[in-house]
């Protein structure tokens, strides 16, 4: 059996599927059901949706905690100079 890490979580899964990130529609991602379940979308990829289009714009997804990973600051968010 061949597995895969899960672009979410980063956990092996065995069976992953295909699907277009919610907050950046032209990211095709590959992740676990658990994580198409709970709503999830990739830290780095919130963080980059935030940095691009501002904090308003991941605020559900970092007050529900809908990613896996360490608390996303606000530090994270501004756009590196």
């Amino acid at each position: 059996m061949q597995t895969a890490l899960c672009q979410s979580c980063n956990k092996q899964k065995a069976q992953l599927k295909s699907r277009r990130s919610r907050l950046e529609p032209g990211v095709q991602l590959l992740i676990c059901q658990s994580c198409i379940d709970s709503k999830f979308e990739p830290r780095w990829l919130i963080i980059l949706h935030g940095r691009q289009n501002g904090a308003n714009s991941v605020a559900t997804y970092i007050s529900k905690r809908r990613y896996i990973g360490n608390e996303i600051s606000a530090a994270e968010l501004i756009r590196p100079e």
